[in-house]
């Protein structure tokens, strides 16, 4: 009896390792399929479509599709009637040909990535007073750069803001008072450091009057982790401007920016792919539980950086 429960559970753990996504599609032209791993008939290809090892894609005529398979950090392009076998390692061309290969700088898919449920968008930022003040950025999330932009919601009736920032013992570093809803670290303020966390904290008044006020805090990355950051994102900007139609480093930059902590900077990128492909249930998924963890119950209306 106990042998057959041994036995069960590392047949349920060999399943499970062999659906783990090795890629994906981050484009797809006109007819493709992909016909998955112990399935007996294909499907119709999306994309943003994660591959599993076992899976096989196949492009018809006037068709492509390119892909991003992370176990050898490759990407490339499907031409049309080409069929493409992918392994836990290894990947095998049994139709047609591959073009546009190129080695890409980081391929790293997030470790729990699955269909997520929408998850339940609520606050977990620090309310002092009133409602309406909802903290953007930098908030609850780590950052790659020591002059932070920092931004925030208006609120209504309100004349001006004032926004501080404090270090761990609670002492202000910086403090400034306007009536726009963003400001920029400046240079000439109180350096911050590498690997340390910051509270900032927002205050709107209507003249003297104190409407709302709300605090949060971010973590600032370790020196040598925000270069490889800002290394690995030079490249993969490289490649967005080479191919702007090849939704593949955006994906990459969403997964670097998630791997390292900086939630922000990634739901931003799983929204902007969302409103570029449309539909697709696992990136919507890992939106909604980032706005869950930044505490947003609505998505940031900024333009991107």
């Amino acid at each position: 009896m106990i042998l057959r429960f041994l036995f069960a559970l590392f047949w349920l753990a060999t399943v499970a390792r062999a659906a783990d996504p090795v890629g994906l599609l981050s484009m797809v032209s006109g007819e493709v399929q992909i016909l998955r791993a112990g399935e007996s008939a294909p499907v119709a290809a999306r994309t943003a479509d994660l591959i599993a090892a076992g899976d096989r894609v196949l492009t018809g005529p006037n068709s492509e599709a390119t892909f991003l398979f992370c176990p050898d950090s490759r990407a490339a392009r499907m031409a049309a009637e080409t069929e493409v076998q992918f392994e836990a390692a290894t990947l095998a061309v049994r139709k047609g040909t591959l073009g546009e290969e190129r080695k890409i700088p980081t391929c790293r898919l997030p470790s729990t990535l699955a269909l997520a449920a929408a998850s339940k968008l609520q606050s977990g930022m620090t309310r002092l007073r009133g409602r309406d003040l909802l903290l953007r950025s930098p908030s609850r999330t780590n950052i790659a750069e020591l002059n932070p932009q920092f931004r925030w919601e208006p609120v209504e009736n309100a004349t001006g803001y004032e926004l501080k920032l404090l270090d761990r013992e609670e002492r202000i570093l910086w403090r400034q008072s306007l009536s726009a809803t963003e400001s920029h670290y400046p240079d000439d303020a109180l350096a911050l450091e590498w690997g340390q966390k910051y509270w900032w904290r927002v205050t709107a008044r209507e003249g003297n009057e104190t409407v709302s006020e709300v605090g949060s805090y971010f973590q600032v990355l370790p020196n040598d982790q925000a270069e490889g950051v800002r290394a690995t994102e030079a490249a993969l900007e490289q490649l967005r401007e080479a191919n702007p139609a090849d939704n593949g480093p955006l994906f990459l930059l969403a997964f670097l920016y998630e791997e390292n902590g900086m939630l922000d900077e990634a739901a931003r990128l799983y929204s902007e792919l969302s409103q570029r492909m449309g539909p697709q249930d696992w990136v919507q998924g890992r939106l909604n539980d980032l706005m869950g963890k930044l505490g947003w119950d609505r998505f940031d209306s900024a333009p991107p950086r």
